[in-house]
Parts: C-alpha cells; sequence; structure tokens
C-alpha cells in the first residue's frame, strides 16, 4: 500500500529500532484495515490471512521505497524493502495461484501508485490528490477481499464506495485539523465534501446517515478548535470502528 493518507513522514533524524522499521503513522493503521474488515462478512476462507500480511507488509515495503524516492538514499531503506518485499512476495504466491483473477485489480493499483512515486519525487508526497490516490488503493481491498474467497468482487462495491467516502474525507478533514488549520479554503472544502459524502452515503443505505452525520459535524464544529493530534488520531480510530460496525450490520 503506496504512503498513508496524510504523505510519507518527513525524516529529519535517522529512525533506530522499531521505528526503522514500522512508521510512526499510527492512522493509517485504520486505513489500511478498515476496507479490508469490510470486505471479510461477503466471503471468507484461508487465503484472507496470506493476504492481509501480503496487503500489510507491500504497504510497509512501499513506503519505505518511498522514502527513497523522496530522499534518493536508498541504502537507508534498503533492508526493509527487502524484507517486506520479500515476504508480500511470499505472501501473493499462494493468493495469485489459487485466484489468478485477483491480477486484474493489479493495473488500478500501478496507476495509483505511479501518482505517489510521482508525488514523493516533486515533494508533494502531501498534497490533497496524493492522498487520495492512496485511501483509493486501501479502499479497493473491500472488493478484493471477498474475490479471495471465489465469491463476486462487486459484492464489497457498496464497501468499498462508503469505506472510500470516509477515508477520503478523512484526507481533507486531517489536513483542516494539522497542516492547513486556520485556512478558509479548506475549510470549506472539507464541509462541501463531507455534505456531499453525507447525501452519497444515504443514497446506499439510510442508516449511514448516522455515522456520516457525525462526520460532517465533526469537520465543522471542530476544526474550529485547537485540538491535539493524539486528539484527532484516536477520534479517528473510534470512528472507523463505529463505521465498520455500520457496515457490517447494514451492508
Amino acid at each position: 500500500m503506496p504512503s498513508s493518507a496524510v504523505g510519507v513522514a518527513p525524516h529529519r533524524r535517522r529512525p533506530h529500532g522499531l521505528r526503522a522499521w514500522i512508521p510512526p503513522q499510527h492512522g493509517v493503521w485504520a486505513m489500511l484495515l478498515l476496507p479490508y474488515l469490510s470486505g471479510l462478512q461477503y466471503g471468507r476462507c484461508w487465503l484472507d490471512l496470506p493476504l492481509l500480511i501480503m496487503w500489510l507488509s507491500g504497504w510497509l515495503f512501499t513506503h519505505h521505497a518511498l522514502l527513497g524516492v523522496k530522499t534518493s538514499r536508498w541504502a537507508r531503506y534498503m533492508p526493509q524493502m527487502a524484507a517486506y518485499a520479500s515476504l508480500s512476495a511470499v505472501c501473493a504466491v499462494p493468493v495469485f495461484v489459487v485466484r489468478p483473477a485477483l491480477l486484474g485489480f493489479v493495473p488500478a493499483f500501478v496507476v495509483l501508485f505511479a501518482v505517489n512515486v510521482v508525488a514523493a519525487r516533486i515533494g508533494q508526497d502531501r498534497a490533497t490528490g496524493n492522498g487520495i490516490a492512496s485511501v483509493t488503493m486501501a479502499s479497493l481491498m473491500a472488493m478484493i477481499v471477498p474475490a479471495t474467497a471465489g465469491e463476486p468482487f462487486t459484492d464489497g462495491l457498496p464497501a468499498a464506495l462508503i469505506t472510500w467516502l470516509y477515508l477520503v474525507g478523512t484526507v481533507v478533514y486531517v489536513k483542516t485539523m494539522i497542516r492547513e488549520r486556520g485556512s478558509g479554503l479548506h475549510y470549506g472544502v472539507s464541509v462541501a465534501y463531507h455534505a456531499v459524502a453525507l447525501g452519497v452515503s444515504a443514497a446506499v443505505n439510510v442508516w449511514f446517515l448516522i455515522p456520516f452525520t457525525w462526520l460532517l459535524a465533526r469537520a465543522v464544529v471542530l476544526a474550529r478548535h485547537r485540538i491535539r493530534v493524539i486528539v484527532v488520531g484516536l477520534t479517528e480510530v473510534t470512528t472507523s470502528v463505529a463505521l465498520l460496525g455500520t457496515i457490517v450490520a447494514v451492508l
């Protein structure tokens, strides 16, 4: 999974220990797991475990690869890249051997990852468009999971759409809370987006009015207050869990 929704973390100092292998971007795990877990309700099989490991290790590989693109310090990130690429490749073998139709998703990932690469190269890895490319890849997992179980990938389309609406909203909302705090333009874009997302989600299922009304309210109200980054992150984790519960209950 290339990059996080908020871009590649800056590395002014060389990280050591676990931080050199696991990026300190806690909110990204909700982005990676929400669509995957949403897709499990449409079909499960033994391939789910190697798929999950392939997915997470693949994202960790691309995270370090994008840092290499951004900084040109390939030697610093080569151990992580080699380890995560190897793990992802090993887990990919049974997944694609048993379900070769999953290769049909590869072109979409290639195109979206190319957006991440270009953004990292020109120093725009934290741009909104780059974040949207990343969360779009994550949302595809809601369709990949049922396809891995031998079910039609279209079964997961509603969950993919709902998770995409939420994750794109998180990209624009978090900017109003941190990097673009106080920007009237970003605030207006965030509120307008969440209003549209509320209507689209209700068209999928009326019960989504509940979580998406909260998402609109937090975009309107919380962005007007100075809130610690850790609180912003914990709020998004809680919201992700609640949204997952709604997806499982109504889709």
